[in-house]
C-alpha cells in the first residue's frame, strides 16, 4: 500500500476500513483465520439451535444416539460451506470491521432466537391445545373447555389422549388424541362424543 492509499485509509471511520489480514510464509493475505472463526462461530450456534430443536420434538428423549448425529451433522455441513464461500468472498472483496460486527449481530440474533422457534415448532400439548383449540379467538375459548375453567389430565391407558373436563357439570369431558409434547400431528377428537363437542362449537 502506497502513502496516498495509506493516507485515505486512515481518513476513514475504523468501521469502515479494510483490516489487514494475516500473511502467509511468501506474503500474500491469508483469509483463512477469518474465514475459519466465522465458520466455527457458525457451527456453534447452529449446533445450539439444533440441540433445542432436537429437545423440543423429544428426539433426544427417544432416540438420543440419532438426535447427536442429527445436531453433530447439522452443525458440520454449514460450517464447511461457510468456511468455503466466505474464503472466496474475502480473498475478493477484503475484511471489514462492519463485516464481523454484522455477521456477529445475526449470529447472536439466531441463537437468541432459537429456544422460541423450537418451542414454537415443536410445542407441548397444553401449548398445542391452546393454539388449536383453547387459546385466544379459538373456538373453545369462551365456552366451558378453556383451561382456566376446566381440569385437564391425560388418559391412564393412552398417554397421547388430553382429557378437558370442565368444571361446571353439565358438559362432557372431551378427549383430544395425539396430544404429545413436541407432537406435529393436530389435536383430533379420539370419540364419537369429542366429535360432537367440536361441532357444537364450530371446531
Amino acid at each position: 500500500m502506497n502513502d496516498d492509499a495509506r493516507r485515505r485509509r486512515n481518513r476513514l471511520p475504523a468501521f469502515l476500513r479494510r483490516l489487514e489480514p494475516p500473511r502467509t510464509l511468501d506474503g500474500q493475505p491469508d483469509y483463512r483465520p477469518p474465514a475459519a472463526v466465522l465458520a466455527t462461530s457458525t457451527a456453534l450456534v447452529v449446533m445450539f439451535a439444533a440441540f433445542y430443536m432436537a429437545l423440543y420434538s423429544r428426539l433426544f428423549h427417544h432416540h438420543p444416539h440419532l438426535a447427536a448425529a442429527a445436531v453433530t451433522g447439522s452443525a458440520t455441513l454449514p460450517a464447511l460451506a461457510v468456511y468455503t464461500i466466505t474464503h472466496r468472498l474475502l480473498a475478493r472483496f477484503g475484511l471489514y470491521l462492519w463485516q464481523s460486527a454484522l455477521v456477529g449481530v445475526v449470529l447472536l440474533g439466531v441463537m437468541a432466537a432459537a429456544p422460541d422457534w423450537a418451542r414454537t415448532t415443536y410445542p407441548r400439548a397444553y401449548d398445542r391445545y391452546e393454539a388449536e383449540l383453547g387459546g385466544p379467538g379459538k373456538c373453545l375459548y369462551a365456552t366451558p373447555y378453556n383451561l382456566d375453567r376446566a381440569q385437564s389430565t391425560f388418559a391412564s391407558d393412552r398417554p397421547d389422549r388430553l382429557i378437558i373436563d370442565p368444571i361446571a357439570e353439565d358438559p362432557a369431558p372431551l378427549r383430544l388424541d395425539h396430544a404429545v409434547d413436541g407432537g406435529v400431528k393436530h389435536l383430533t377428537p379420539a370419540d364419537p362424543a369429542a366429535r360432537s363437542i367440536l361441532a357444537q362449537y364450530g371446531c
